[in-house]
């Protein structure tokens, strides 16, 4: 599983951009919510992936996002749905998340789950790519296997990257911060 290529997509200017017009919010918002919320998203898919109970409904959800087409990660989030992402954020996070995501990322809790609520079915949709065909005993294995070998540096140089002026590189680096902190803390 390629989690780097997973986290450049989600966290990438054009799935930034799109998220922002389907939440209704600015991009730098967008950048610092996902940036607190990535891990935290890895980490309940390792959870879920992980139970007993729910790892065969979260195995089941992978599959069934892998097969939405993400060629075009613009014409992807224009039709997003943002039930069937509150329920994703609900699921893999809890109903408070967005509070507490919202909090470091200096925004409303209105905001954060509007923006979680796009980015999900997007963040599983990649992700169900890259696991298809795991078996729900092997899944949870694989996602913690790969938070072990994610190329920190390479996330940070994709969310800098996403900017093409100054402003954008000190919110990026911001977001970046904010990216490694909770990268490192999964990492134990």
């Amino acid at each position: 599983m390629d989690t780097s290529a997973i986290l450049n997509t989600l966290l990438g200017a054009s799935s930034i951009q799109g998220i922002s017009q389907a939440a209704n919010s600015n991009s730098d918002t967008v950048k610092k919510v996902l940036s607190a919320a990535v891990p935290m998203l890895l980490q309940g898919v390792s959870q879920q992936a992980s139970n007993s109970s729910t790892a065969q409904s979260i195995t089941q959800a992978l599959s069934d996002h892998a097969k939405e087409d993400t060629s075009n990660i613009a014409s992807f989030l224009k039709g997003v749905d943002l039930s069937d992402g509150a329920k994703i954020i609900s699921h893999l996070l809890g109903k408070n998340a967005a509070s507490d995501i919202a909090k470091k990322a200096g925004t409303t809790s209105a905001n954060a789950k509007s923006i979680l609520s796009a980015a999900a079915p997007l963040f599983m949709s990649l992700l169900g790519q890259q696991t298809s065909g795991t078996s729900a005993s092997a899944l949870g294995n694989l996602v913690s296997s790969a938070l072990g070998n994610v190329n920190v540096a390479s996330l940070i140089g994709g969310l800098l990257g996403g900017g093409s002026n100054s402003s954008s590189n000190s919110s990026g680096s911001s977001a970046a911060g904010n990216l490694l902190g909770g990268l490192m803390g999964l990492l134990k």
